[in-house]
């Protein structure tokens, strides 16, 4: 019962109602914010109807159908009434909405019964069939339609009544945006924090600290990093191998320059140019350390928001474009190194904290580097002789190489000297490193690749033993240099603490619980990632391929603390950049409105075309329930990224409705422009079929997308 949920949040922690009631506000926001882009869509039809002298005998929102169990007769609506010959009201269906004329109705099935209404004298509200499905009486009829009917009305007027509903959704999607901007839009600019190893971005020489102004034919000088993302998304939807023209500022200078897509492994419609987002030298409000990392161990909740002053002395300058780079990449560049910080809370005091190096959990096992997989053009590799292929096997002072013993070593940025393996014989190469800032982690374990940028190679991180420590191992088989990984996962009998059933550690533990896959999409580094916050002796059972002959080997093992290697990423979260752009006029409001407009009908307009192309995946298309969950992801986010939403979301019904399919606004304007051109209507008995077909098509299609919605929700 409600009143029992109630008395139960009334004796919960006040947080607790708090919680509560911010979500109904939130999703009532939602709702309300759906429901008006779809009443200033029937209001444009409602206008134009009455505007021409049209009888409306409905206007609702949702559908009302009349709904039955046996006997038991369910309310159609949640809210009606009656005003003048209209009855307006709220439908239990809220899938849309509609307006009902005489002579007009979407439902294939009443198509001829409308068309005879249509021809009756008496064309009151008594001569349709009621609400309990019984019969009036018949009235008289005529050759001639009713005058206040929608198919008594001149072609012209009919046309503007059905493009109408288009027209003002454009129009509120316009003032949507127009408000946003006045009210102020936040954004995530596009200045570019970091590069992905190895990616597109970071072959081409990206240095960190320019924005993007440009990319694939759209410009902006406040460019949102959103929106860059999904430009790059669409141009490689369109085509994946095209290169997309990027332009970048760097305070005056101007660079421009044609990058590649890279691929996402597991996401092969998902295409990226390998930037990351740049981070203020502030500690996020949102979370301050990762659990279990060096920075949780020195950084408290009384540190949100706080701003990292100095590093080991060094002042941060906090009016250069992106002060935290410096200390960026001297954490990653000095992983062995404690680093005095200076952070100046937000009340003001400042205090000093030590950030020790972020200690390694591990499983006993060491990987092997895998080839080189790209080169920074023009960079030291690339002249001192390294080539796409060649595979390092040994480096002066490694006594035993693997990929984490390499990066640590190159992590100093010193003259060093590699034996490459190339097409079956040794060569020797010699790097000096240069000047190339490292500002984020040199893995990407979702590509499993990994590069310290001052040497400019890029090598994959392979699923091949290069050693394993027998002291981790529990039981079974040991693991043997060349062993290759297979398969990994937690064992039932482990006891975790109690910290590990709450968030987020139990998230770790529940995705360590499936097997852990090991391939493009699930890597081997990606699972030494994940181990990080996990106790001191929790098990695991490993599955590895040996020799010619593939035999599976199972082990046992545990995890234990590294005494050997440490990691480079220490856990402090910094916040992003920010940034809100404002219209400082009205007039500049509207611009930015129309043009904001305009771009998510062209996103609208694209994306149908590599629909129809079949350059997107069924699993992209989203329904009701999705456009719910964006919904609310977008009025979580505050005022004016809702507005925002809605604009895209009036664009995208717009379109959709004025799509020429039987049963849309967009139908009916054929129908209509048939009947401008010949001047009759369509055969009834042909409009007939093609709307029953239209109206089988929407329904088979909103059948897909609900289920789409559903099969995404549960992966």
């Amino acid at each position: 019962m409600l009143t029992d949920l109630l008395l139960l949040l009334a004796e919960a922690e006040p947080s607790g109602m708090e919680v509560f009631w911010a979500q109904v506000l939130l999703w009532t926001r939602v709702a309300l914010g759906i429901g008006v882009v779809i009443f200033v869509h029937e209001l444009g039809h409602f206008v134009a109807a009455k505007t021409f002298g049209v009888k409306c005998e409905k206007f609702y929102i949702g559908f009302d159908p009349p709904l039955k169990i046996g006997p038991i007769k369910l309310p159609s609506s949640l809210a009606k009434f009656r005003y003048g010959e209209t009855e307006y009201g709220i439908g239990v269906i809220p899938l849309g909405g509609y307006v009902k004329m005489l002579g007009q109705d979407d439902d294939p099935r009443k198509l001829k019964q409308e068309s005879e209404r249509a021809k009756q004298i008496e064309n009151d509200e008594e001569g349709f069939e009621n609400e309990d499905g019984d019969d009036e009486a018949a009235p008289q009829l005529s050759e001639e339609f009713d005058p206040r009917s929608l198919p008594a009305k001149p072609v012209w007027q009919r046309m503007i009544i059905m493009s109408a509903g288009v027209f003002m959704n454009v129009i509120t999607g316009v003032m949507f945006a127009a408000i946003a901007f006045m009210y102020g839009v936040p954004y995530t600019p596009t200045i570019v924090g970091s590069v992905v190893p190895g990616g597109p971005a970071w072959q081409a020489d990206l240095e960190p600290g320019g924005q993007v102004v440009s990319v694939a034919g759209m410009s902006d000088s406040q460019m949102r990093f959103r929106d860059m993302k999904l430009e790059v998304l669409h141009s490689g939807l369109e085509d994946s191998d095209q290169a997309l023209p990027v332009t970048l500022k760097y305070g005056d200078e101007t660079r421009s320059l044609d990058l590649p897509m890279m691929s996402v492994p597991g996401q092969k419609n998902h295409r990226l140019i390998g930037v990351g987002m740049a981070h203020r030298a502030v500690i996020s409000e949102q979370e301050v350390a990762v659990p279990k990392s060096a920075a949780d161990s020195v950084l408290t909740e009384e540190d949100r928001g706080a701003t990292i002053v100095s590093f080991n002395g060094t002042e941060i300058d906090q009016n250069t474009a992106v002060p935290s780079l410096p200390l960026l990449d001297y954490v990653y560049t000095h992983p062995r190194e404690a680093i005095e910080l200076v952070v100046k809370r937000t009340d003001g005091t400042e205090h000093q904290v030590t950030l020790p190096a972020q200690t390694n959990k591990w499983v006993g096992i060491r990987i092997q580097p895998g080839p080189v997989t790209a080169l920074v053009k023009g960079g030291p590799a690339e002249k001192a002789g390294l080539k796409v292929g060649d595979r390092v096997i040994a480096a002066d002072g490694i006594e035993e190489l693997n990929v984490g013993s390499l990066l640590l070593k190159l992590a100093g940025e010193q003259p060093v000297n590699l034996t490459v393996q190339r097409d079956g014989a040794e060569e020797s190469i010699s790097i000096t490193p240069s000047d190339a800032l490292q500002t984020s982690e040199p893995l990407d374990s979702v590509r499993h690749i990994a590069a310290v940028n001052a040497y400019g190679f890029a090598f994959e991180i392979s699923p091949t033993i290069a050693s394993f420590d027998k002291s981790m191992l529990v039981d079974g088989d040991q693991p043997q240099p060349g062993d290759v990984l297979k398969e990994v996962v937690l064992v039932t009998d482990n006891d975790f603490p109690a910290e590990y059933s709450k968030a987020p550690l139990n998230m770790v533990v529940e995705q360590l619980s499936k097997p852990w896959k090991i391939s493009n999409k699930e890597t081997s580094w990606g699972f030494f990632e994940s181990i990080q916050t996990l106790p001191v002796g929790t098990k695991f059972r490993l599955l590895c391929s040996r020799g010619d002959t593939q035999k599976i080997i199972e082990s046992t093992i545990q995890v234990g603390s590294d005494s050997d290697q440490v990691r480079f990423d220490r856990g402090f979260v910094l916040a992003p950049y920010s940034a809100v752009r404002t219209a400082e006029t009205f007039g500049e409001a509207v611009n930015l409105g129309i043009r904001e407009g305009k771009i998510r009908m062209g996103d609208v307009f694209r994306f149908l075309k590599m629909l129809v192309t079949g350059r997107v995946a069924a699993n992209m298309v989203g329904g009701p329930i999705r456009i719910f969950q964006v919904a609310g992801y977008e009025a979580e986010r505050g005022i004016s990224s809702q507005l925002l939403f809605l604009t895209m979301l009036s664009m995208n019904l717009a379109i959709l409705n004025f799509l020429p399919i039987p049963v849309l606004d967009g139908g009916h304007m054929v129908f209509l422009m048939y009947e401008a051109i010949r001047g009759r209507r369509v055969n009834e008995e042909i409009e007939f079929r093609l709307t029953l077909a239209g109206g089988l098509m929407l329904l088979a299609l909103m059948v897909f997308v609900f289920f789409n919605d559903i099969v995404n929700i549960s992966s």
